[in-house]
């Protein structure tokens, strides 16, 4: 069940997409705290509980006597911008921005299959057969698409590395919020399937090349497939509000 957000968080929400949409600018000054409480239909503290939550993004910087500047978010902010940066306020993919996660997200579970590899126990061996099994007779996108996400958990584990988990903890979330436009997008079961079960194989056998390969070339084939539906794809997450 998610919280109830209160009007410090709609505020901030709208000044997210205003910094991240270069409505304000990097380097350039956030109008008053009075003009925007004015603009917004709020107070002045709720303006600046707002401000404290752009400030802990990186997204902002307060100096007394100087004002808030914004801070460009390609130096300074972390992952929590990307599902801004993904999709625009009324719901159009950026295909840059995909595509540069997807590229990421290649580079990182070819190492990721070496690791395992290399790392791997029975244990490891005996979740990943699981999971693969279940994408085999799994049929429902919904479904596929968290088995998908649970593989490469899996992976990770195998991997002996916390990194990679943390990091998709920090990504699961973002894909809760947003896998009814994802699921619309993802390849068919068949080819997921039936190139993780040669990736398995790969990782039994200690085949830290093969393994490495094999991943880079399903996300690859994946990757093209991704980005082209993306573009292609006409719907449209549910509408956001604009104002607090």
């Amino acid at each position: 069940m998610t919280s109830k957000r209160t009007r410090a968080d709609r505020v901030a929400e709208n000044l997210k997409w205003r910094i991240l949409s270069g409505d304000y600018r990097p380097g350039g000054k956030l109008p008053p705290e009075l003009q925007l409480a004015a603009e917004l239909g709020v107070n002045r503290f709720t303006v600046r509980e707002a401000m404290n939550q752009l400030e802990q993004m990186r997204l902002i910087t307060r100096k007394a006597g100087a004002g808030t500047r914004v801070l460009d978010y390609n130096e300074h902010a972390s992952v929590d911008v990307i599902e801004y940066l993904v999709l625009s306020e009324d719901g159009v993919v950026n295909i840059e921005m995909l595509d540069n996660l997807l590229e990421l997200a290649c580079i990182l579970s070819a190492e990721l299959a070496a690791l395992a590899a290399a790392r791997r126990a029975e244990d490891d061996l005996i979740r990943l057969d699981v999971i693969v099994a279940k994408m085999r007779n799994e049929q429902n996108l919904s479904k596929l698409f968290w088995l998908d996400f649970d593989f490469n958990w899996a992976l990770a584990g195998a991997a002996r590395n916390i990194v990679p988990r943390l990091l998709m903890n920090s990504v699961r979330g973002l894909l809760e919020k947003y896998c009814h436009l994802l699921e619309t997008l993802w390849v068919t079961p068949g080819t997921i399937s039936e190139g993780y079960q040669y990736v398995v194989e790969a990782v039994r056998k200690r085949d830290t090349h093969r393994a490495s390969a094999l991943m880079r070339w399903v996300w690859t084939g994946r990757h093209q497939r991704f980005v082209e539906a993306a573009a292609r794809a006409s719907t449209r997450p549910p509408p956001r509000e604009r104002h607090a």
